[in-house]
């Protein structure tokens, strides 16, 4: 095809086998197996040279489309090998979605403009069965279990909030340790796959010397700053969470100390694509 549109634009068999770089009966081999292949003559002699018969006009207008489409599809194959394209598939679960996960997108975005990513939530249990199984490539959250075949990399902190509203908002603003809320119902999140945030909590007053007063233990952070809001109690949630408005919510931070949680990335120990390792390049450079 390249000999063709190379003889079609030279308007001669000799011009175009110097453009080449070839000797001229290779050339017009190829050109007649061509002709042959498709079942019409492409050229007609003239004084001038060649010139093109009516399919092959037709034939060069296709011609040049698809050496482009080629072009496009090598470059397109070698970014892929280098981990410039592709598709990145993330997973998350809990708060992970406040600051992490967009700090995340944004900068991968902005690194690998031709790649495309789909972000889901998923509950870590099953994040960790879709690495596994190759579903999911990377996933974002919290406390995940040690798993054979995955990876988990502690990528930053976050410190501890105590949210709280009316009645019980007042109480907790004079507390300056978790001992001190010994008398306010505390709301635990997530319900489910252990070991958790909720653990970290309860775990958090017991070195304390003292248990919670559980009052609900629900799903999610937006249910448990809900039943906040609705005054069934107080929470702890991360900073990223109290940096968002929740109306009738206010947010405290404990005066002696600065409780903190993890943030982790899980992703497949081994058979990573090209993309999963780029996309690895910028969780390491988000780590605080």
């Amino acid at each position: 095809m390249k000999y063709f549109v190379a003889v079609a634009e030279a308007g001669g068999f000799g011009t175009a086998a110097e453009r080449m770089h070839v000797s001229q009966p290779p050339l017009t081999r190829q050109i007649q197996a061509l002709e042959r292949d498709i079942g019409a003559k492409l050229f007609e002699r003239s004084v001038r040279g060649v010139e093109l018969t009516a399919a092959g006009k037709v034939f060069l207008e296709d011609a040049r489309q698809l050496l482009a489409l080629l072009q496009r599809s090598s470059r397109r194959s070698q970014a892929a090998a280098r981990g410039e394209s592709g598709e990145l598939n993330l997973v998350y679960f809990g708060t992970a979605v406040f600051e992490t996960v967009p700090a995340f997108v944004r900068t991968f975005r902005a690194t690998y403009p031709d790649a495309t990513i789909t972000v889901s939530h998923m509950t870590k249990e099953a994040q960790l069965e879709s690495l596994l199984s190759g579903v999911v490539d990377i996933g974002f959250g919290r406390f995940y279990p040690v798993t054979d075949g995955v990876t988990s990399w502690n990528i930053g902190t976050e410190t501890l909030h105590v949210a709280a509203a009316q009645p019980w908002d007042e109480q907790v603003r004079g507390a300056r340790v978790l001992a001190d809320l010994i008398d306010v119902p505390i709301v635990l999140y997530p319900r489910g796959d252990r070991p958790s945030f909720a653990d970290k909590v309860v775990s958090l007053f017991r070195t304390e010397g003292t248990e919670p007063k559980i009052a609900a233990e629900v799903e999610d952070v937006t249910a448990a700053l809900a039943l906040t809001a609705a005054g069934s109690g107080a929470t702890l949630v991360p900073a990223s969470v109290a940096h968002v408005r929740w109306p009738g919510v206010t947010f405290f931070e404990l005066e002696r100390e600065k409780l903190s949680v993890p943030i982790s990335c899980v992703f497949r120990t081994h058979r990573r694509p090209p993309i999963v390792e780029s996309a690895l390049q910028i969780v390491a450079s988000l780590i605080k």
